[in-house]
């Protein structure tokens, strides 16, 4: 495929995503679907930051008025909503609608990143795939920050492939600030460095050289976490690298009722209240709450192997999606189109391994596209089952969906005819 070609075809899907992403939020709006959840608490920090008073605890200052700092979310994605606060986009639907223009540019990195990774057809297939995938459609049409998050993770992991092939260290520059504001848009993120910087920057016989591509494909992530931890000491009185939230993610995930029952592997809000300590500030809650959950999970540790496998097979969409649909549908996504995420979710799952296949076959590795899923997995053993946090690994499975459809199409166009596999030879009787 010439670079024209892919470049107009790239434009299209892009265009074609943005205008299907923008009938959805259209759509949400017309079928009254409001915000609630995190979407709900992303809109009210930033108009605490748009607005001067800070980030602080949300719910408290719009239900109390109070003001009281807060480290329980990560900044990134509050902070680009503040700013389309400042600019006048102040209402939800603005926002929402700017979200699917976010989402046209992932579409576009998307594409690049399935050029980089095995030429320009994959990436024209790739484009194509993320604009019509509705995972993707329904958070770039959101208020959570995981639309946000799929295009730092897609720049991350073009930047990867683009440095190991190139050995530009500019490419491995944007990976470490990429990284940098995905850990501030999801904690989880950080472990980016570990398991993809380390590994792709290895020189092999010189550690001095390749501690020094660590340097720079962290670069990124040490100057953000520790402006925010500045922030944190300086506000909070804590040190606090990242964020308060793991105390109730813990606390709501390790209780009775997400032990057994019809929400086994999920996450309860009442699990958090009734154990939530009073008198104490949000680290110190945390703290605790931590702690809570931790001990719960120590003390049914015969559950934990099943309560551990119910989770990833609830963030892959394989338990009881019908239960997780309803539950997610509450953040303010369309409940109907949750329904065909999940459906083109199998489509695309299986592209994807059918393209982890061929890339295998022609000796090319993916394993930067594996990374993601791989932390996915982790992160849903030890909190709990959402599809919500399969958003990671996303980008990369389109893009070894991709591979697949080109792999597949190849292989028909080698097979022959079907009436050439079933006629007699020449002579016979």
């Amino acid at each position: 495929m010439h670079a024209r070609r892919f470049w107009t075809t790239t434009a299209a899907a892009a265009i074609v995503g943005v205008a299907l992403r923008m009938a959805y939020v259209l759509g949400a709006v017309r079928d009254r679907i409001v915000l609630d959840g995190d979407s709900r608490t992303y809109h009210w920090l930033a108009d605490g930051l748009a607005n001067g008073r800070g980030y602080i605890r949300a719910s408290d200052y719009v239900f109390h008025g109070e003001v009281i700092p807060t480290a329980e979310f990560p900044p990134a994605y509050p902070m680009l909503l503040a700013v389309l606060d400042l600019v006048g986009i102040d209402a939800p639907i603005g926002q929402r609608l700017v979200g699917t223009l976010i989402g046209g540019v992932t579409i576009v990195v998307i594409a690049l990143l399935g050029a980089a990774v095995a030429g320009r057809v994959v990436g024209a297939v790739a484009a194509w795939i993320a604009a019509l995938y509705p995972q993707l459609v329904v958070f770039d049409g959101s208020l959570l920050s995981e639309g946000f998050y799929a295009l730092l993770i897609a720049t991350t992991l073009l930047a990867i492939v683009r440095f190991r092939a190139d050995a530009d260290r500019r490419w491995l520059l944007l990976a470490s600030v990429a990284i940098g504001l995905a850990v501030m848009t999801r904690s989880e993120a950080v472990l980016l460095l570990p398991f993809l910087v380390v590994p792709a920057t290895r020189v092999i016989g010189d550690r001095r050289a390749w501690a020094r591509l660590v340097l720079v494909g962290a670069a990124g992530t040490m100057v953000l976490v520790g402006a925010w931890t500045t922030r944190n000491a300086i506000t909070l009185g804590h040190f606090l690298p990242l964020t308060n939230n793991s105390g109730t993610l813990l606390a709501g995930a390790n209780c009775d009722a997400v032990y057994s029952g019809p929400q086994l592997g999920s996450w309860r809000f009442d699990c958090v209240t009734a154990v939530y300590p009073s008198g104490l500030d949000e680290t110190d809650a945390a703290t605790d709450l931590r702690s809570t959950g931790i001990d719960y999970a120590l003390d049914h540790a015969g559950e934990v192997p099943k309560v551990i496998a119910v989770r990833v097979a609830r963030t892959f969409g394989a338990w009881d999606i019908r239960t997780n649909l309803f539950l997610e549908s509450l953040e303010g996504r369309h409940y109907d189109w949750l329904w065909a995420a999940w459906y083109a979710w199998l489509v695309v799952a299986g592209l994807a391994v059918a393209g982890v296949v061929a890339r295998r076959h022609t000796g090319r590795d993916v394993w930067p596209l594996l990374v993601p899923v791989a932390i996915v997995a982790l992160m849903s053993m030890v909190s709990y089952g959402n599809q919500r946090f399969r958003m990671m690994a996303e980008p990369g499975l389109v893009v070894l969906a991709a591979v697949g459809v080109v792999a597949l199409a190849a292989h028909i166009r080698r097979r022959p005819p079907v009436e050439d596999q079933t006629q007699a030879p020449v002579g016979s009787s």
